[in-house]
C-alpha cells in the first residue's frame, strides 16, 4: 500500500512545528523515527503517538495519512522494496542484459536487503508478530512481497514473449525462483545468529540458483513440455 503524501513537520521542541527541507528529508526523518519505535517497541508496543513523538510531528497529522500503525509499518518496509526495485530497473536497465546476469541483479539485490541490520530486524519483527496481528501480515505482503513477484513475473513473461525462455507459467514460476533465492537466507535471518547471515555469500547462492533455473527454461535445452 503506498503510503500518502507525508507530513510536513520536522523534529522539534514543538510538536506540529512546520518542517524544513525537501519532501524527501522529511520523508525519511518520519520514517526514520517509525523504524527506530517499532525496533525499539516492538509492534504491540509501538504506536502512531510514540511515532509522532519521536518525530516531532503531531498525531493528528500521521493519522491522516496512515490509518492505524499497520499502514505505517507496511509503508516502513514498503519503501525499502520501492528502493530494492529503483536498484533492479533503475540502475540497471534489464532489458540490455543478458538473462543470466539480469537475474543475478534481481537476486543480490534482494538478498543484500536482507543482509542490511535494519532489514533483517524489522522482518524478524513481521515474522515474530504476524500471528498476533494477522492484519498487519495482510497489510505487509501486500505492500511488499506482491509486489515483488509481480516485477519478476513480469519480467520472465517478457523473456518468454522474446523466446529467451521457455515458461508456461510465469507467475508461478516467479515465485519459485525467489523461494530459491531468498528462503536460505530467511530462514537464517529467523532462526541462525547474526554472523551466519553476515557470512552467507549471497552472490554464489544467487548464481548457483540462475545457473540451475536456467537449465530447466532455456528453450534449447528443454526436452519435455514444461509444466511450471
Amino acid at each position: 500500500m503506498p503510503a500518502k503524501d507525508l507530513p510536513s513537520t520536522t523534529p522539534s521542541s514543538k510538536v506540529g512545528r512546520p518542517r524544513r527541507g525537501t519532501e524527501a528529508e522529511r520523508r525519511d526523518i518520519l520514517f526514520a523515527a517509525a523504524t527506530k519505535v517499532f525496533l525499539k517497541e516492538g509492534y504491540g508496543m509501538a504506536s502512531i503517538d510514540k511515532v509522532a513523538a519521536e518525530a516531532g510531528a503531531s498525531t493528528r497529522t500521521l493519522y491522516q495519512h496512515f490509518e492505524n500503525k499497520a499502514d505505517l509499518l507496511a509503508a516502513v518496509v514498503g519503501r525499502l522494496v520501492e528502493r530494492d526495485m529503483e536498484a533492479i530497473f533503475v540502475q540497471a536497465e534489464l532489458a540490455q542484459l543478458e538473462v543470466d546476469q539480469a537475474l543475478i541483479r534481481i537476486g543480490t539485490t534482494l538478498l543484500e536487503r536482507f543482509q542490511d541490520n535494519q532489514s533483517r530486524a524489522l522482518f524478524q519483527l513481521i515474522a515474530m508478530e504476524a500471528h498476533r496481528f494477522p492484519e498487519l501480515a495482510k497489510k505487509v505482503r501486500a505492500s511488499t512481497k506482491q509486489r515483488i513477484e509481480s516485477v519478476v513475473e513480469s519480467y520472465l513473461r517478457t523473456q518468454c514473449e522474446q523466446g529467451r525462455l521457455a515458461i508456461e507459467n510465469p507467475a508461478a514460476t516467479a515465485l519459485l525462483l525467489l523461494h530459491m533465492m531468498v528462503g536460505d537466507i530467511k530462514e537464517r535471518t529467523l532462526f541462525g545468529t547474526c554472523d551466519e547471515a553476515y557470512s552467507f555469500d549471497a552472490t554464489a547462492h544467487v548464481k548457483r540458483v540462475v545457473d540451475l533455473f536456467l537449465n530447466g527454461c532455456d528453450p534449447a535445452k528443454t526436452q519435455r513440455k514444461s509444466t511450471v
